[in-house]
């Protein structure tokens, strides 16, 4: 046999220089995070105050950023063998340092952040009881051609000028000029980097720029005050314990409180999360722009550059959560879904607590790349949303009403009392009663405007959400016509040709075709059949149809509304007890009307037990219909939570809702539904422990 065997030999990979600067571009995304990542270093080093110093006479063109800080420093050795080793290993397996501190940066990628910010580094530290080190790097011989080892790096040690111990970068030949809109997004990114729960202790943050800022950074006064402030823990069993603040006084405590379903594990782990939130309209800042001297418009440009949520772990920022304009929750989504009760991402500043220990599986891409996007990941974004759900439903109550006029809605012009308010308070003072009385009339007006503007879009949405259900009603029959004539033609050549398989066909694709082929039309038959059940159920429902009134059975609506939920009733395992009469109670009036109304009730019921017992775990609906001298009356009821008696008082207004995702509008029809019939009401009369509806039918019936 030939030998093909070629020569062999060993290789070693041989980096070029430009890798490191390639590093620090892909790494580190901006100039004000490559200057986080140096801070972050001094906190490392156990410093108590870093100063980040921007020096130069033209403040458009500076000549050197200056890092400085008090930490222990480092000697030659540590110059030599792990600052100057990109990927160092000095930290890994380390947690804390000798101050006790977790560590934020364990890669050795951090100094990478340097070369994105400067052509030449001077790097001079100091070790108690060692000599200072010095040493000068030219990032610019990183973008030719050389290989990395012939790099030369110069070092001498000499005493670092008023540095009796600590570490101070100068960057000198900076790659970008510096604008306002830099140095603001460099404040609000230092100012948000620690976590305000007080986990870091004896660290603070001094920023130096010429003609801008000077001082300690600390967020501005308005994100310390938040007009409604939610602060609490949730627990590894999913409760949550806390308090919510409204303006500061009005304070409401959590404990232990459900907010997802019962058994619902915390993937994610335990955490503590703080939320402030505010309204952003003229009327609610106000107030707060005349405490601190500041126009509206300032105040919200502040929320714009501090909004969003971050993720703290162990003390410091997780970017890029909370950074302007990153609604990781989709938030502002979610907002317009329900404008009057969800907060969008610019009316709030939160912070999500967790730490390596008690979340190990929400697993760090890198510390300045973000989280991992897995289950557990996606777990912590629902919990948040349910813990901002509890706040929502708290700001709904002590503000019900939208803020955002449509300023081009011709329609309301007329109930803008804003120049005769004017004029008033012109001829007669502001102080005149009657003035006084112009201006609380113009509010009245407006709040009034800003709700039928509200109902009106909201009714504009349905209206168009009613048209497009009667064009799937009419489109839907003729694709599912063909699907059921062609399982007809199925049925009739492969079931016959099926059971004619003689016994002595084997293999693995005979017996699939003796197996699964019959089992599986019955199973596309019976979904037809759902299909064409649905359709007939949505029929009813078409705004040609909802109004008329027909002659039927209320038994038999009862019977479709619990077929319309058998896969959900199936799915959580509940019992469902109906009292109804054994003969035919006919009634005359519109059919999708109560259809409406037992549809919402049931619906409502299902989410609340399910929320209350656990996925899967049962729970009880009973329904009973009652004849009445002039109607009857249908009740529905449940074993789940039930509701709280503040709740009973607005459960029934439009866009009031206690779900996380709901719109507020189930309970809100379906009283709307009734109001042509009688009344609906939330009762007490019940034999369950959980919610109790009674819809009362008394008039219009045809009884």
């Amino acid at each position: 046999m030939q030998d093909t065997t070629k020569n062999t030999g060993e290789a070693q990979m041989r980096p070029r220089a430009r890798l490191v600067k390639l590093i620090g571009d892909e790494l580190i995304s901006d100039e004000p995070v490559a200057l986080v990542e140096l801070v972050k270093n001094a906190y490392d080093a156990d410093a108590s105050v870093v100063n980040v110093v921007f020096e130069g006479a033209d403040p458009d063109s500076l000549d050197r950023i200056i890092v400085e800080d008090d930490g222990f420093g480092m000697c030659l050795d540590d110059i030599l063998n792990k600052w100057l080793e990109p990927g160092t290993i000095s930290k890994r397996g380390k947690e804390m340092t000798p101050k006790g501190r977790i560590l934020q940066g364990a890669k050795g990628i951090g100094r990478f952040a340097s070369a994105r910010l400067a052509e030449r580094l001077i790097l001079e530290s100091k070790m108690l009881d060692h000599p200072g080190v010095v040493i000068i790097i030219d990032w610019g011989v990183f973008d030719d051609d050389k290989y990395l080892e012939e790099v030369i790096v110069e070092w001498e040690e000499a005493d670092p000028t008023s540095l009796p111990h600590g570490t101070r970068i100068t960057l000198e030949g900076l790659r970008k000029n510096w604008n306002a809109k830099d140095f603001t997004l460099l404040h609000s990114r230092l100012g948000s980097l620690i976590s305000p729960f007080n986990d870091v202790v004896d660290f603070d943050i001094h920023i130096a720029i010429p003609g801008n800022f000077t001082g300690h950074v600390t967020p501005p006064e308005i994100i310390m005050s938040p007009r409604y402030r939610l602060e609490g823990c949730l627990t590894d069993d999913g409760m949550f314990t806390g308090q919510i603040e409204i303006e500061g006084k009005d304070v409401h405590f959590c404990h232990d409180l459900r907010i997802r379903d019962k058994n619902t594990s915390v993937l994610c782990g335990p955490f503590m999360v703080e939320i402030r939130a505010w309204d952003r309209d003229t009327e609610s800042l106000k107030p707060l722009a005349d405490r601190f001297g500041q126009s509206v418009t300032k105040l919200r440009s502040t929320l714009n550059e501090y909004c969003g949520v971050g993720i703290y772990r162990d003390g410091f920022r997780v970017h890029p959560y909370g950074q302007k304009g990153e609604d990781w929750l989709n938030l502002d989504l979610r907002s317009r879904q329900n404008p009057s009760k969800n907060l969008a991402n610019n009316q709030i500043v939160a912070s999500i607590r967790i730490g390596r220990d008690r979340n190990p599986n929400v697993i760090d891409r890198s510390t300045r790349e973000g989280l991992v996007i897995n289950d557990e990941f996606k777990d912590l974004q629902q919990w948040f949303e349910h813990i901002l759900n509890v706040l929502e439903g708290h700001r709904y109550k002590a503000k019900p009403r939208s803020n955002d006029v449509r300023a081009d809605a011709a329609f309301f012009d007329g109930l803008d009392l804003k120049d005769e308010v004017q004029a008033a308070q012109k001829s007669l003072g502001p102080d005149h009663p009657v003035a006084k009385l112009m201006v609380q009339a113009d509010k009245r007006v407006r709040d009034r405007a800003e709700r039928i503007q509200e109902h009106l879009n909201r009714l504009l949405t349905l209206s168009g959400l009613g048209q497009m259900v009667d064009l799937v009603m009419h489109e839907i029959g003729a694709p599912l016509g063909k699907i059921n004539r062609r399982i007809e033609i199925f049925e009739n050549k492969l079931l016959p040709f099926v059971s004619g398989m003689p016994g002595s066909c084997h293999g693995s694709e005979s017996k699939w075709f003796r197996d699964q082929v019959p089992s599986n039309i019955r199973d596309i038959k019976e979904w037809c059949e759902q299909i064409n059940l649905l359709r007939d159920r949505l029929d009813t429902q078409t705004p040609a149809k909802r109004g008329k009134a027909t002659a039927f059975d209320v038994r038999e609506e009862i019977a479709n509304t619990l077929d319309l939920f058998s896969m959900l009733i199936d799915r959580q395992k509940i019992v469902v007890k109906c009292d109804i009469p054994t003969e035919p109670f006919m009634v005359k009036m519109s059919r999708a009307s109560l259809g409406q109304v037992m549809s919402n009730l049931v619906d409502n019921a299902l989410y609340w037990l399910t929320k209350h017992h656990g996925k899967g775990s049962g729970g009880l609906l009973q329904i009973d219909l009652d004849p009445l001298p002039s109607g009857f009356k249908i009740i529905v009821a449940d074993n789940g939570p039930g509701i709280s008696e503040e709740d009973k008082e607005r459960i029934f207004d439009s866009y009031y809702t206690t779900k996380p995702a709901g719109m507020g509008l189930g309970l809100y029809v379906a009283r709307l539904a009734m109001d042509s019939y009688g009344k609906l009401l939330c009762s007490d009369n019940c034999d369950q422990p959980g919610a109790c509806f009674e819809a009362i039918f008394e008039r219009s019936i045809g009884r």
